[in-house]
């Protein structure tokens, strides 16, 4: 049914590179029970050791930071995570404001003339990853705000029907 092709840039290993300079690794795997040396080896793509499923979630909900989770999803040419706990209607005004921020500054980067470096590069990528992340957040918000009030949105259904029958 879906067909997932894995990208030939490893970008997993890219986002394990970037989170590892993000965060104090040896706090976070304390925190996680485990011993620094083995989480910092995990992170490194050049070991042969890898993250486990428990052990990613666990970093994920620790730090709230998707970058290895988007680094697995652009791996296999899926869109960035979007945390649908965070969709609320109170947070629509900043996921509004948090995608036109990342667009301009792609906007800006696409007329730049410098040169593209990796960690230029990596910039885009994530600004644009921030930027899908605020749009979906945005659209989530903007349902569940539709959503609380079921007799407009059903007028609303019935607005959008008979007019189409006007229209057409």
């Amino acid at each position: 049914m879906y067909d997932y092709k894995v990208s030939v840039r490893n970008y997993l290993d890219d986002a394990c590179r970037q989170f590892s300079l993000a965060h104090n690794v040896t706090d976070l795997a304390k925190k996680v029970g485990m011993q620094p040396a083995t989480l910092r080896n995990k992170l490194n793509p050049d070991q042969s050791h890898q993250l486990t499923l428990p052990e990613l979630l666990a970093i994920i909900d620790l730090t709230e930071d998707p970058t290895i989770l988007d680094g697995f999803l652009r791996q296999i040419n899926c869109q960035p995570s979007v945390p649908v706990n965070n969709a609320r209607p109170e947070n629509m005004q900043f996921c509004a404001l948090t995608a036109v921020a990342s667009v301009g500054v792609i906007a800006g980067e696409a007329v730049s003339t410098e040169k593209m470096t990796v960690a230029r590069r990596n910039q885009i990528l994530n600004r644009a990853s921030d930027a899908i992340r605020s749009l979906s957040l945005l659209v989530y918000s903007v349902e569940s705000r539709f959503q609380t009030v079921p007799v407009l949105a059903a007028a609303v259904d019935v607005v959008s029907a008979s007019m189409s029958g006007i229209v057409a």
